[in-house]
């Protein structure tokens, strides 16, 4: 231990600085500078740790840029988890820089109450359009995505669906992104789930994952909502806990082990449950021959190990989708809030990578949202939406 905030060095001594983290690195593709790479962060971060660095605004911008995507960890011949040592890094400089200062308040008091964060959010949308509130960068952005909460959300209805002959039971976790501005992709797996005849669980309790408070460094926020979410969900008798965001899937099952040394270990992400139950729902397929792009989104790929299971669920349908670079859409939480120009031109990237398909399909709610800041006049939507379409036509 030493002298920041008690961070461990020990798995950070066992870097030999081979680079190989550096290949898939989103920031360093941007940005080939040392400090912008995976590799740069944990030189920096050591020789913080060590008391041979101290805080800086350069320190703050290297390490608080960094997308927590993964790839990292997976390239590390020595299983460095460098995702694990960012976050340490963050909880120890999250008081170092008056820019964050305005999110970290509000993103606290949004996501420990998510429902009443994101009525403020609706009324500010509505209050920008009196007041000239987009000209100020954070409240620009947000208008630039795109946000619209029209409804109500998904968990103000009801919280358990029953069938006459039930195979089983199941949970879901419908995430904030679903619950509030995308309830129809909650109601699509809940629909799909019956069908298959399973009783459905839409838990009241259910809580944010986590992911963003801990992106900032207030670990010990995340840790209570982490502790909340294991206890609401380990107290049902479900065969699985079933994820519509990847990200709270890799939270509530990998992540809270870290934090709060439990998770919720039966936690999947859809297409994980759905491609393992395709011989029972495959008679129920239509044909749909469409021009499609399948999004990668970065927890599933990289955190998850999720890449076989939707393509499997897409060639169901008779979707074959077409080739395309992976790479992160450039969201990643309040990525987009604090390095928009960056996350913008990794956006654009993938746009372009998008160009030749007539609908973009994804397992993640903020890939979506990203995605449609950015691309009009094609669909884009979550492979859950699109599956319970195909169904729904056959039937």
């Amino acid at each position: 231990m030493n002298r920041a905030s008690g961070m461990e060095t020990t798995s950070l001594d066992h870097c030999v600085r081979c680079g190989g983290c550096k290949a898939l690195c989103p920031t360093y593709g941007e940005d080939a500078t040392e400090g912008m790479s995976a590799r740069g962060r944990v030189i920096l971060l050591k020789k913080y740790m060590e008391g041979e660095l101290g805080p800086s605004e350069t320190l703050d911008e290297r390490i608080f840029s960094c997308m927590l995507c993964g790839a990292c960890n997976t390239l590390c011949p020595l299983g460095i988890r460098i995702t694990d040592a960012i976050y340490q890094g963050r909880k120890s400089l999250r008081t170092s820089a008056n820019k964050r200062r305005f999110i970290g308040i509000a993103a606290r008091l949004a996501f420990k109450r998510a429902s009443a964060g994101f009525r403020a959010l609706k009324l500010f949308d509505g209050i920008g359009e009196i007041l000239p509130l987009q000209k100020l960068r954070h409240f620009r952005v947000l208008h630039e995505m795109g946000i619209n909460i029209s409804g109500p959300a998904l968990r103000d209805g009801a919280s358990l669906f029953k069938v006459a002959r039930p195979r089983g039971r199941v949970a879901v976790f419908a995430g904030c992104t679903v619950n509030f501005l995308y309830p129809q992709i909650g109601i699509s797996l809940i629909r799909i789930l019956t069908g298959m005849n399973y009783d459905v669980v839409l838990p009241k309790s259910e809580v944010c994952c986590g992911a963003p408070l801990l992106s900032l460094g207030f670990e010990e926020d995340a840790a209570e909502l982490a502790e909340r979410n294991v206890e609401a969900f380990k107290k049902m008798s479900v065969e699985a806990v079933i994820g519509l965001c990847p990200t709270c899937v890799y939270f509530i099952k990998d992540e809270y082990r870290r934090i709060v040394g439990d998770s919720v270990e039966n936690a999947l992400e859809a297409t994980q449950f759905l491609s393992g139950a395709l011989p029972e729902i495959k008679k129920n397929m239509g044909d749909a021959a469409l021009h499609t792009a399948y999004h990668d989104p970065c927890h599933a790929f990289y955190g998850l190990r999720v890449h076989a299971e939707p393509r499997k669920l897409l060639k169901s349908m008779g979707v074959n989708p077409i080739d395309s670079e992976k790479g992160c859409c450039g969201f990643a939480g309040t990525f987009r809030l604090l390095y928009p120009d960056m996350s913008k031109t990794l956006l654009e990237k993938r746009v372009a990578g998008y160009k030749e398909a007539d609908m973009i399909v994804t397992s993640c709610p903020n890939c979506i949202l990203q995605l449609r800041s950015s691309i009009k006049g094609r669909q884009i939507k979550h492979i859950v939406e699109l599956l319970d379409e195909a169904v729904r036509a056959h039937e």
